[in-house]
């Protein structure tokens, strides 16, 4: 299967990574996420309680994004796209950190079990060009895959299924997953400018955004130590 983008098939829902994925490799090809199969009220509220932000900003306001720059990675973002039932949160773009690639760990299997549903986690590491997903199920591991764009599975486990028989795994692999599981990761990021705060969206998944919440971590994105010293 391969994945239909926004701007390949207008009269269908979008699903899959590569709109995302294109994004992404116009600037750094970094990015740490988690997709809950639950209403963004359940998961935006699920993470709040999760992560404690200084601000939920709810329902921003969504423009055309026109370049890639200046990026506010104290924002999180929190995605409804139209007509499915996964909400998307992008907890780094273009800049990961350890901290953000393990947390998103935490956060699926943590609101997995809460919500009692299935959550997904994509992260990817421009330095090592390691790319790997999680998948969750009320909580429990079903499925674990890493690998190197182009290069071979690092590790591969699941209950569902025998490792795929690939002599290169590409993003095409990735796209297959989330197509399965009905996701769709839309091309947008978040910025500001003092207090104000809205979502840069591009053209490919314009039509696609819903609804973004936006969480403000404030200073907590380096890595949570201020939280521990408060």
């Amino acid at each position: 299967m391969k994945g239909k983008s926004q701007g390949s098939n207008q009269s269908s829902a979008p699903l899959g990574v590569t709109d995302f994925i294109a994004t992404a490799y116009n600037t750094e090809a970094e990015w740490s996420l988690v997709a809950v199969k639950a209403p963004i009220d359940q998961v935006a509220a699920a993470f709040a309680d999760f992560r404690k932000p200084k601000r939920w900003l709810r329902d921003v306001p969504r423009a055309n994004a026109a370049e890639v720059d200046d990026v506010d990675s104290s924002l999180v973002s929190i995605l409804q796209t139209k007509g499915n039932p996964w909400t998307v949160v992008v907890r780094e773009l273009f800049d990961v950190t350890e901290f953000g690639m393990n947390e998103v760990m935490l956060i699926a299997k943590t609101l997995s079990s809460k919500l009692k549903t299935r959550a997904i986690t994509f992260v990817a590491e421009d330095t090592s060009g390691a790319i790997a997903y999680d998948l969750f199920d009320g909580g429990k591991l079903l499925e674990h895959a890493e690998w190197e764009e182009g290069g071979s599975f690092f590790s591969f486990q699941s209950t569902l299924r025998k490792q795929p028989a690939l002599d290169a795994v590409t993003q095409e692999f990735a796209d297959e997953v989330f197509c399965r599981e009905g996701i769709y990761l839309p091309a947008c990021y978040p910025k500001s400018d003092g207090e104000k705060v809205w979502l840069c969206v591009e053209k490919v998944s314009a039509g696609a955004v819903e609804r973004a919440d936006l969480m403000d971590l404030g200073e907590q994105e380096a890595g949570g130590d201020e939280d521990d010293d408060a």
